[in-house]
């Protein structure tokens, strides 16, 4: 399996260098709402709600693990600054789930919380915590 991350239409495109060890869940939500009436509690149906997805691993620094995906950087700096620079730009990010070169996720993402640290083997830990981003469509009023 493979994650893929990018950016601006595909202006910078990154392989995740090592896969988080349990693949992330992706969090589903729908805004019903409950309240009482004189028959009783009801549950209103709402509309669904954003999707979220975290991500922990780590980067490597100029290293390659033989459990690397081929095609990712060895310089865990660029990622870090692949995160920093697309939060900061409040620009979405993409991001694709591949299996065997089948598509099993392809949607765009805020970025909403990224944090990294370095560890013991000098290496980049990472968390980043995405919400789903949806397009608006404007319709043009004739």
């Amino acid at each position: 399996m493979d994650i893929v991350v990018s950016a601006n239409n595909g202006e910078t495109v990154l392989i995740l260098p090592i896969l988080p060890e349990n693949m992330p869940e992706l969090i589903e939500t729908w805004n019903n709402s409950t309240f009482d009436s004189i028959n009783g509690e009801i549950n209103l149906i709402g509309t669904k709600g954003l999707r979220t997805v975290t991500l922990q691993s780590f980067f490597p620094i100029n290293k390659n693990y033989s459990f690397q995906r081929p095609g990712s950087q060895k310089d865990g700096w660029k990622y870090v600054a692949f995160f920093q620079k697309y939060a900061d730009l409040r620009v979405p990010i993409r991001m694709v789930f591949l299996d065997d070169m089948q598509e099993l996720s392809n949607m765009a993402y805020t970025i909403e919380k990224f944090t990294s640290q370095i560890n013991r083997r000098k290496d980049i830990n990472y968390m980043v915590e995405l919400k789903e981003y949806r397009f608006v469509k404007v319709k043009e009023v004739e």
